[in-house]
């Protein structure tokens, strides 16, 4: 199964290799449909104790993995949500629809699809580097029985397919290479708080991903 994830990573990475030749598209990445490939590793946390476990060295990484690809489409900003992004004083902040469809292997073997509408906020510059805070939030259905998440207390053996997704992600890139970013994420399911399935279900995954901006 490693060999074919593997497999599947190169053949996508040379994907965009080979598109990252095309000539520079004019605009800005948040502005234009992207293509990115993810690798994720499982992580043994709850995401309120992610960042606090990172600064403290606690982290415990698994032996847990997926790859995966998704592809973004922009789409308009409503006059809403614009008007209060600017108001909070973070404007040109832009939205759009992610698909991403991941093959886990490891502590589970399943495929997972997830589609989330994505908040990309303004690149911020540091010399000649950029980066990007994003944020998404949809729905994720798990092909085949995820059992690397955890299970609700009152019956921790048992699992649900259909959960939230939400994605945390920044994008860095260098300013001279617009069309190509580094994307560092974490990768979440859960039960929304009991909305969408029981609580303390769920995984999380640290993911390095490589985006291209068409």
């Amino acid at each position: 199964m490693q060999q074919q994830s593997s497999f599947i990573l190169s053949a996508l990475s040379l994907t965009v290799v080979m598109l990252a030749s095309l000539p520079t598209a004019h605009g800005t990445p948040p502005n234009r449909p992207a293509v990115t490939i993810y690798q994720g590793q499982g992580v043994d946390t709850n995401l309120i104790d992610l960042l606090p476990d990172i600064a403290k060295g606690d982290l415990k990484f698994e032996d847990t993995y997926f790859t995966g690809v998704g592809y973004f489409h922009p789409l308009p900003t409503p006059c809403v949500m614009r008007d209060l992004f600017n108001l909070l004083r973070v404007p040109n902040t832009k939205t759009g629809l992610e698909a991403i469809v991941v093959r886990h292997y490891g502590l589970q073997d399943n495929w997972e699809a997830d589609l989330a509408y994505t908040l990309r906020f303004a690149e911020l510059r540091i010399c000649k580097l950029t980066l990007r805070f994003g944020y998404g939030i949809g729905l994720s259905y798990a092909f085949g029985t995820p059992s690397y998440e955890d299970g609700p207390w009152d019956n921790p053996d048992k699992r649900y397919r259909f959960q939230n997704y939400d994605a945390f992600e920044i994008e860095w890139g260098i300013a001279s290479l617009p069309n190509i970013g580094l994307v560092t994420r974490v990768h979440h399911r859960s039960g929304m708080y009991g909305l969408i399935a029981p609580r303390h279900v769920g995984s999380n995954f640290l993911t390095l991903g490589l985006r291209y901006s068409f």
